[in-house]
């Protein structure tokens, strides 16, 4: 453990104390910080001194159980090892634009449930799909949806299906 005095003329200004991982770090913080100047002040790098007050009797001591779960954390701090990427949820949505006219809605609302339905069930080539949406008012004929997993939305995206019901679509992840 090191602390770190900041000094001024008329005593100590103030101190605190950091905790370091490594042993070697004490010295190294000591070299590179000792007689450094932080805002206009003057700092003092110690290695820190623990002094017992009072009396010390070890038979009321609990015995520590911890030293392998310390090694532990400081093996997952301090080594190397692979990181796992894990992908959004936003990943997992598909937008379909294109996929009808709005107008078409005003004479068969029932137009809706059938669009769905046959997104669903040209969706499930793929994959689960866990939620499809048709936003039946949006002028450019949006459909989303919502696979189980990620890969099963590159999957859907990456098949070029251009086509449905006789529209031209456009398919993307990216919004």
């Amino acid at each position: 453990m090191v602390s770190v005095v900041i000094s001024r003329l008329w005593g100590n200004f103030g101190a605190c104390l950091y905790i370091l991982l490594q042993v070697e770090s004490v010295d190294l913080a000591i070299r590179l910080l000792d007689e450094s100047t932080f805002k206009g002040e003057k700092l003092t790098v110690e290695k820190a001194k623990f002094q017992l007050k009072g009396e010390y009797n070890a038979t009321f001591r609990k015995k520590k159980k911890g030293k392998k779960r310390k090694t532990n954390t400081q093996e997952k701090l301090l080594g190397w090892r692979e990181l796992t990427v894990k992908r959004s949820k936003n990943e997992r949505i598909v937008i379909f634009k294109n996929m009808f006219d709005p107008k078409e809605f005003e004479d068969d609302p029932v137009a809706i449930t059938e669009i769905k339905d046959d997104v669903i069930k040209e969706c499930k080539k793929f994959g689960q799909v866990k939620k499809s949406i048709v936003f039946d008012r949006h002028p450019e004929g949006v459909v989303s949806v919502a696979f189980k997993e990620p890969e099963m939305a590159d999957e859907c995206i990456s098949v070029r299906h251009d086509w449905f019901a006789g529209r031209s679509l456009c398919r993307f992840d990216d919004f």
